[in-house]
């Protein structure tokens, strides 16, 4: 333990003179000097099998856990060398080869990764536990709620490590929380919590030890709060003026390493020399990684692009041919059967939302939980938790399938997805990969209002990591789901309200639909309409209306927005010369928008008018039923916006 920290504290002292210098390629260095004694003594207590997901301030929880110390100096260095190939930096660094599932920028989601990651060993009956560490500001996190109350319900085997260092980043603690003693907190889940002198090495372990044993019983997970201090700024370079230097000095008389050695001096373990020589192995040590580090090359331009995306089974994006689609299902039953072929040719598939044992809003996962036992999981209204723990869950290799309840609330979970779902994979520098899917109802119609209507999907297109799928017939919404499900990425996967009921005919055996490929729904050689979602059914019926007129409309779906298929819809325009875009989501940057750039990028000259774009108005969806069916595009709007190509020609 004290060689431990005697090297956490050379490591932390190094950066700081580092950074002093202007030898680090950052202006965010957040160093855990002072608290030495919570990392070393909770690590120690897990097995190499157990879990440990981190915050900002998280080398000492990473060198606590077994990381590569070089690898470590090197990645906040920023060199090639670095555990997440310089993409990760401080915030960031981990190394999944000890357990560790990743130091975070955002505070509170160590939190629910670890939950996710206790979910995973829950489900899979492994004995492993994980941990949280998180600081006094994250309890004030609605996210930290939201996974404790989640760990809480399903009896999840997980400890959250509070490091109450007295400051959330400037603030004190009495004037950020009124609940000051942070383990009364635990008393809200129904879950021990203890309070603990996070000074004491040999305090923090036997408690932390105690907790994980509990756990590993299946018990369920615990909350620990640690008393301690930062000597150092929540961040390097801040003037530290909140804190009186009378303030510093009585914590760093308290030293834990200074505790810990003179407490193993005094039991005869160590002298004072074995304690300056372990000192003295702890700087060359770091000493050595900071040579190697600012010898080693910086990242090469190529690594750029790469470790965005997880490799995928080539089968998932080339086309086959599918069996004959004989059978007519609704698109409802379409997207339960892919759901439970899934389930049944994977056991690490999973289901979880609100109210999916009872098929979730629209009863599309009915009668699941009765076929696959213990694998449809009824969630507390927690989004956050939701879509984290599922996160956590896919890091771990699950493969979770979750609802949420409508596309509008995906707004109450934009953490998780935007920034663990779709970065968490880059910044390890490809350490982990994330094969999860959010299936979600959106779109207008039913009288819903603004706030359960929304089409959302070209708010997601711009985010790096996702892929963003919409499918339109039953027989993409089955095959699609299936390739979704199969995916090693975060799926993001919408599910337009109207398309339900819509019926379609799908093949009786196996097949899925490739991810990224667009589909022709009907060839055409005068118009190429790009469709989205339920506006590709209003595309075919007013192309069949305009073929009686000679007017012939060649409709495409992408049904894959990210990767997005530009090359159908260029061949189509190339054919054409005009295109018009519809979808139901609003005009200002909308998916149309991007098609519209593309093709005005690359084959300009072989457009004969500007592109025409149908959408909805740049307004919420109204409740009033008038008012509504004009928030929507239809198929007059659409007409007009095809036949006014030809209007011009003639007018000319």
């Amino acid at each position: 333990m004290l060689r431990r920290m005697l090297l956490i504290r050379a490591f932390e002292e190094h950066l700081s003179r580092a950074f002093a210098q202007g030898r680090l390629p950052t202006e965010a260095i957040h160093l855990s000097i002072g608290q030495e004694a919570v990392a070393v003594g909770a690590c120690f207590a897990l097995q190499p099998t157990d879990l440990m997901a981190t915050t900002h301030r998280g080398h000492g929880h990473m060198i606590a856990k077994g990381a590569d110390v070089d690898g470590m100096m090197a990645e906040i260095y920023g060199r090639a060398t670095g555990l997440c190939k310089g993409k990760g930096g401080s915030m960031h660094v981990t190394d999944a080869r000890v357990g560790a599932l990743g130091a975070n920028g955002i505070v509170g989601a160590s939190a629910l990764i670890a939950t996710g990651a206790a979910l995973a060993s829950k489900l899979r009956g492994s004995s492993s536990v994980s941990l949280a560490f998180l600081g006094d500001g994250a309890t004030n996190q609605g996210m930290f709620h939201e996974a404790v109350n989640f760990a809480a319900v399903f009896n999840l085997p997980v400890i959250f490590v509070v490091e109450n260092n007295q400051y959330a980043e400037f603030t004190p603690l009495a004037r950020h929380t009124r609940v000051t003693r942070l383990a009364d907190r635990a008393i809200a889940y129904g879950i021990p919590g203890v309070q603990v002198d996070g000074n004491d090495v040999w305090a923090v372990y036997e408690t932390v030890t105690e907790a994980v044993e509990r756990a590993r019983r299946g018990e369920g997970p615990a909350l620990i709060e640690c008393v301690t201090y930062r000597w150092c700024g929540h961040v390097e370079g801040e003037s530290a003026r909140y804190r009186s230097p009378e303030e510093i000095a009585r914590w760093q008389a308290r030293d834990p390493i200074r505790m810990w050695g003179e407490r193993l001096q005094a039991e005869g373990l160590i002298s004072a020399a074995d304690l300056e020589a372990l000192r003295q192995e702890a700087e060359a040590r770091v000493a050595e990684a900071a040579r190697k580090a600012e010898a080693a090359p910086l990242p090469p331009p190529e690594s750029l692009t790469e470790d965005v995306f997880a490799p995928e089974p080539i089968s998932l994006y080339r086309p086959s041919p599918p069996p004959p689609a004989t059978r007519e299902v609704t698109y409802a039953q379409a997207l339960w059967e892919a759901l439970a072929e899934e389930m049944a040719r994977d056991p690490a598939v999973f289901l979880m939302g609100e109210d999916v044992s009872h098929g979730g809003y629209f009863a599309v996962t009915a009668g699941l939980a009765e076929e696959f036992p213990g694998r449809v999981l009824d969630t507390p209204i927690s989004e956050y938790a939701i879509v984290g723990a599922a996160v956590g869950a896919a890091m771990c290799g699950m493969r979770p399938v979750v609802e949420i309840l409508f596309s509008d609330f995906l707004t109450t979970c934009m953490d998780p997805l935007v920034n663990q779902a779709a970065k968490l994979r880059y910044m390890s520098g490809g350490q982990y990969a994330l094969p999860l899917v959010v299936r979600t109802p959106g779109g207008a119609g039913l009288g819903m209002a603004a706030q359960h209507s929304q089409s959302l999907e070209a708010l997601f297109t711009g985010i790096p990591g996702l892929i963003v799928i919409a499918p339109s017939t039953p027989f993409d919404a089955k095959g699609l789901l299936k390739a979704a499900i199969r995916s090693n990425n975060p799926v993001l996967f919408f599910e337009n309200k109207l398309l339900y009921l819509q019926t379609g005919k799908i093949p009786e055996g196996e097949y899925v639909v490739p991810i990224g490929v667009a589909d022709v729904k009907r060839p055409g050689r005068d118009v190429t309409v790009v469709a989205l979602g339920s506006m590709v059914p209003l595309a075919l019926r007013v192309a069949d209306e305009l073929a009686q007129e000679g007017i012939e409309v060649e409709v495409i779906d992408p049904r894959t927005l990210v990767p997005l298929d530009m090359a159908t819809i260029l061949r189509s325009v190339l054919k054409t010369g005009r295109l018009v875009t519809v979808e139901e989501g609003t005009l200002t940057h909308g998916f149309g928008a991007e098609i519209a750039a593309r093709v005005a990028e690359t084959v300009p000259h072989r457009l004969k008018a500007p592109v025409r774009r149908v959408s909805a108005p740049d307004i919420p969806i109204p409740y009033a039923r008038s008012l509504e069916q004009q928030a929507i595009p239809g198929e007059e709007t659409l007409r007009t916006a095809i036949l006014s190509f030809f209007e011009s020609v003639q007018a000319g």
